[in-house]
């Protein structure tokens, strides 16, 4: 193992300078604490693009990562005793973001394997749009798309961050790489409409984890293909923008948690394939209708963080088929994921807002997740897949499905009120993982351990 001392410490000096710098500036021409931020954001990340270049194993990058974590680190504890402090926390809100910063660095340098496009069209959208985004909604941002629940975002900033990822995949694709004129037009409206979005639902400084790794996975993937099949994702994405926009009507879902639909959308058709598409569609067509919201849900609002708690176990699922394959034999487990948190959300919209009583409650949310997602699935799996489930497999589901009505209505026997929060959307997540977890570990031993014999 060789460690590339020369290049840490001239990454290292670079990066000390630049602090040094901004520290001066910062008393001379009084910058304000997001413009000191962002400044060492973009000189940070006009160092990073460096890597490809001073290392040639990953490594050289660890060693720097770690020392860079320490460093900044120390600063953090002793923010308010050096003059470094101000540089990255003169901006009075919790954040993690510097630490996600140097992970994404991380991933992106040892995913690319040397790729020096593929490294650098994250990291440029990274260092630049996202300050830019910034900079721009600090300023001039008038039109606010959060709700009081979510973090500040604004249309103006979401607009010049699509416009500088743009062109921060548009000029490295053309001047370095031989993929058509057309299909690298196809690839940096995707990806800057597509990045823009997941920086807008991103919260706590998670954005310089997500966006980098997001804009690779996806400038990857959309490489791969060909100039009929960027057209045909670019439509998909203009798709999903009408078909969000008509759901958006129903107006129980802010404008965050509908970008979110964007992003989960187009990333379920990205790693599973436009069938996987369906069972969340599903969700968000029918959470909030049959029955209609009432005058008093329609003043509760699902927020973005609400979204992400009906979602992220049907896209980890999305992944682990992007992985290991098996895209048949899993796919009524994706499906039953979504049917019970239809079932979940359903029994307490017909408890708490219908004031149904939990046996009728408890059916009818039973009967939702059968009707609208999981009878739908099964037709999908059986002629568009053409696979056949084992019906003791299918028994499983329906079983985990009712046990899911069962494990929401014991949880709320002794409440008398529910309202739309975070702390709900995870006790919802948190029996939906239960049940497909159970479901995950009976398809892997269905074969010779739990069905043997019968």
């Amino acid at each position: 193992m060789i460690i590339e001392w020369q290049g840490i410490g001239i990454i290292s000096l670079i990066l000390v300078a630049c602090m040094l710098v901004i520290t001066v500036l910062e008393k001379i021409l009084k910058l304000k604490p997001e413009t000191r931020r962002k400044g060492f954001h973009m000189a940070m990340g006009l160092s990073m693009l460096a890597l490809p270049y001073l290392f040639k194993n990953v490594w050289s990058a660890v060693v720097l990562a770690a020392i860079a974590f320490v460093f900044l680190y120390i600063i953090r504890k002793l923010k308010d005793k050096t003059p470094f402090g101000t540089v990255l926390y003169g901006v009075k809100r919790k954040s993690l973001g510097e630490f996600f910063y140097i992970i994404a660095v991380l991933l992106v340098f040892y995913l690319s394997k040397g790729d020096k496009v593929l490294y650098s069209i994250p990291i440029l959208i990274l260092t630049f749009a996202d300050s830019t985004a910034a900079l721009i909604g600090k300023i001039y941002g008038k039109k606010q798309l959060a709700e009081a629940t979510e973090d500040k975002k604004s249309l103006e900033g979401s607009f010049a961050f699509f416009c500088v990822a743009f062109m921060a995949t548009l000029v490295p694709l053309l001047l370095f790489t031989e993929v058509a004129r057309e299909s690298v037009l196809h690839i940096s409206l995707i990806v800057g409409f597509i990045i823009a979005l997941v920086e807008m639902i991103s919260s706590n400084g998670s954005d310089n984890l997500l966006i980098p790794l997001a804009a690779f996975a996806f400038v990857r993937h959309l490489m791969s293909l060909t100039t009929e099949e960027l057209r045909i994702n670019l439509l998909i994405v203009f798709a999903l923008i009408l078909i969000v926009f008509i759901i958006s009507k129903v107006k129980v879902f802010s404008k965050m948690a509908i970008a979110e639909a964007i992003v989960v959308g187009y990333l379920t058709i990205v790693l599973y394939w436009w069938y996987a598409l369906i069972p969340p569609l599903l969700l968000l067509l029918t959470v909030m209708t049959f029955p209609l919201p009432n005058a008093k849900e329609r003043h509760n609002k699902y927020d973005v963080r609400i979204v992400e708690t009906n979602v992220i176990i049907g896209l980890a699922i999305c992944l682990i088929v992007s992985i290991i394959g098996q895209r048949e034999q899993i796919y009524m487990t994706y499906v039953t994921t979504y049917a019970m948190h239809l079932a979940i959300n359903s029994y307490v919209r017909f408890k708490f807002q219908r004031g149904c009583s939990c046996v009728k409650s408890g059916l009818l949310a039973f009967t939702k997740g059968l009707v609208f997602v999981f009878i739908p699935g099964l037709l999908i799996q059986r002629f568009a897949l053409s696979y056949v489930l084992d019906w003791k497999i299918l028994i499983c589901m329906v079983v985990a499905l009712l046990g899911s009505v069962l494990a929401i209505a014991y949880s709320k026997r002794n409440e008398e009120v529910e309202e739309i929060s975070v702390k709900n959307g995870y006790l919802h997540l948190k029996i939906v993982a239960i049940f497909v977890g159970l479901l995950g570990i009976i398809q892997f031993l269905e074969s010779g351990i739990i069905f043997y014999g019968i």
